[in-house]
C-alpha cells in the first residue's frame, strides 16, 4: 500500500508508531517493505475464518480498490466465504446516498445471513 495511497507516509506511522513521521521516504528500503509486509492484512491470512463483505470505492485514493480485490482473492483462494461490492463513483468513504443505502441493504441482509 506505500507505494499506491495518497498518504504513504501513514503507513510509516501505522507501522512503525510516531517515529515513522521522522523516517518517512518516498522510496523505502527492502528492510522497510518487509516491516510493512508483516503488520499487513494480507500478511496474516491464513488467520482469517470470519466471513467478509467488502464494500470498495473504486475512485479510492487512502486504500485503491486493488488492495481490496488482492484480499477477497486470496480469501476466496483459501475457501473463505467473501462478497465484493465496488461502487465505481466513490471514493474512500461511500458518500453517495445510493451508495449508502446499498451498503446498508448489503450488510442486513449479510449480518442476517452469518450472525444467526
Amino acid at each position: 500500500m506505500v507505494g499506491t495511497t495518497d498518504i504513504p507516509d501513514w503507513c510509516y506511522v501505522e507501522a512503525c508508531g510516531s517515529k515513522g513521521k521522522d523516517i518517512f521516504s518516498e522510496a523505502p528500503s527492502a528492510d522497510y517493505l518487509t516491516l510493512f509486509h508483516s503488520k499487513s492484512p494480507i500478511s496474516h491470512l491464513s488467520k482469517v475464518k470470519t466471513p467478509i463483505l467488502f464494500l470498495l470505492g473504486a475512485q479510492d485514493l487512502r486504500v485503491p480498490v486493488s488492495n481490496g480485490l488482492q484480499y477477497a482473492r486470496t480469501l476466496r483462494k483459501n475457501g473463505g466465504e467473501v462478497k465484493v461490492i465496488m461502487f465505481p463513483n466513490d471514493v474512500h468513504g461511500n458518500e453517495r446516498p445510493q451508495s449508502d443505502f446499498e451498503s446498508f441493504l448489503n450488510i442486513g441482509v449479510w449480518f442476517r445471513k452469518y450472525c444467526k
